[in-house]
């Protein structure tokens, strides 16, 4: 998504992928330095405990904190950290957990500057720049997830093209990954590119994304709706995509908005756990999906509050925990009130369910 930006936005002026941070992003007023962290499922959330650890993200953080301490070019510097599985509930990473991003607490930053062996300033400010972003689409839906929402913006487009534009991208940016390292003159040759000498400039030029090397690729999908294009390559609006807004039609309220998310992220794990032992998935999952939308239908049609979001919020949450084998009689959500609420906002981000509002 952000290579969709690059080239028909153009917020973004440049992505560089390397080794110690997966990718800078360069902003007219932001350079964000970002890790990409995935896990097994099994392992579940992730907590600021995980960060710290042996092979945690902010020990490659603290590498490039170090490195550009002196660097100020008037833009301002995040250090973003994506994770596959979502932070944990009731856990410190959640001060850094965006859009709700409280910041780092004393203790955190105490934590920090023990587990890395650095003073606590330096803890104090290389937090102070940290932005985590959760959960990420799992790894085996990353590929339709993108698809989709590219389908979003210029739905006239033949999905055959969509994909051959998407596969396009991808193989554009892993030529880039595959390029030659540029170690440790990473990143200030790509901050600070002026003086470089020609052998490096060449390097550069061959990790760095820019407007020219991915525009050509994307050209296909070019007139499609400005408006889906600006919310699917923001990533704060593109978590919240049509569920949220949905929510906020319904008169739902941002805690609840929240909640919801978080469930159908769950929801949605939960569901790619099971495809990797299920012939066909997609079948298993369709009388649940038909039961789910039967009593979330039946739900939002008695509501009469106004707004009705929060009721029928409220009432199909106690439906589906007071009766959640009559929707999941094969136990595929294991019969759990709260991942089928969660099922019913992933239908409801399909656009197959509105809370009650037009």
């Amino acid at each position: 998504m952000s290579c969709l930006d690059l080239a028909l936005i153009r917020t973004v002026l440049s992505i560089t992928p390397e080794r110690f941070e997966d990718l800078l992003i360069e902003q007219a007023d932001r350079w964000s330095f970002v890790q990409i962290k995935t896990r097994d499922p099994g392992l579940g959330a992730f907590t600021f405990a995980d960060l710290l650890a042996d092979g945690g993200a902010l020990r490659s953080v603290a590498r490039t904190h170090k490195a550009i301490l002196d660097f100020d070019d008037g833009r301002e510097i995040r250090y973003e950290i994506w994770l596959e599985l979502g932070a944990k509930s009731g856990n410190a990473i959640e001060r850094l957990l965006v859009p709700r991003r409280l910041g780092p607490d004393g203790e955190m930053i105490e934590r920090c500057a023990e587990r890395l062996k650095v003073d606590e300033p330096f803890a104090e400010a290389m937090l102070n720049r940290c932005y985590i972003r959760a959960p990420l689409p799992p790894r085996g839906l990353i590929r339709d997830f993108n698809i989709r929402n590219l389908q979003r913006y210029n739905p006239a487009v033949p999905v055959a093209t969509t994909e051959k534009v998407y596969e396009g991208v991808i193989a554009r940016v892993e030529q880039a990954m595959r390029a030659e390292l540029l170690q440790d003159e990473f990143p200030q040759c790509v901050m600070e590119p002026d003086g470089v000498n020609e052998a490096l400039a060449a390097k550069i030029a061959g990790k760095r994304l820019e407007a020219a090397s991915v525009g050509e690729i994307f050209q296909p999908l070019e007139g499609g709706d400005a408006a889906v294009l600006e919310q699917i390559t923001d990533p704060d609006r593109l978590a919240a995509s049509e569920l949220d807004r949905k929510l906020l039609a319904a008169g739902v309220t941002e805690e609840s908005r929240h909640q919801a998310k978080v469930l159908r992220a769950n929801a949605s794990r939960r569901a790619y756990e099971l495809s990797t032992g299920l012939s066909d998935p997609g079948a298993k999952f369709a009388d649940l999906d038909i039961r789910a939308l039967t009593v979330a239908s039946a739900t939002a049609g008695v509501a009469v509050a106004t707004p009705p979001g929060p009721e029928v919020f409220k009432a199909l949450l106690d439906q589906l925990l007071q009766s959640p084998a009559d929707v999941d009689p094969s136990g595929l959500l294991a019969q759990d009130g709260m991942l089928l609420f969660g099922r019913v906002c992933e239908l409801s981000d399909e656009c197959r369910f509105g809370w009650g509002a037009e």
